[in-house]
């Protein structure tokens, strides 16, 4: 009868390269969540100074439609969205634009939504919420975004 030696040493590593893989995940899964909430903020913040854009050029904040939003080349990589339709990327961007304020919507890849706005004054405000419905984020209160 042969010894099953070679068997156990491989399934002792198995394990220890599982065991040592599960423990990377979650020390790393912070820097994850923190990198997925950026991106999306960043994309809000390009979309946001682009409506600023538009809004100097046409004289409105009421132009930065998503169809406005669509011809800027600097927000080219984004996809616009009506206020109306749930933003479920953070490539894809819930667009609520009137003469007193502009809204973006956007959810992040950890499932959060975060939106801007833009007051007719010129302030910027920022929150989060559940429904990533441009629509719904123009209506919100005002809440700071966590860092990421």
């Amino acid at each position: 009868m042969g010894s099953n030696r070679g068997f156990w040493q491989i399934v002792i590593s198995l394990l220890v390269g599982g065991i040592a893989l599960v423990l990377l995940v979650i020390a790393f899964r912070p820097f994850a969540r923190s990198g997925a909430v950026a991106y999306a903020q960043s994309n809000l913040d390009k979309t946001a100074a682009a409506a600023r854009a538009i809004a100097e050029e046409k004289g409105s904040l009421a132009q930065a439609t998503a169809l406005g939003l669509r011809a800027q080349p600097e927000v080219s990589d984004l996809l616009m969205i009506d206020p109306d339709t749930s933003s479920n990327n953070p490539e894809i961007i819930s667009v609520y634009a009137r003469q007193d304020s502009w809204t973006g919507a956007a959810r992040a890849d950890t499932g959060e939504c975060f939106w801007i706005r833009i007051e007719a004054d010129g302030t910027t405000v920022r929150g989060t919420g559940t429904d990533c419905r441009a629509e719904d984020a123009a209506k919100a209160p005002a809440g700071a975004w966590p860092s990421p």
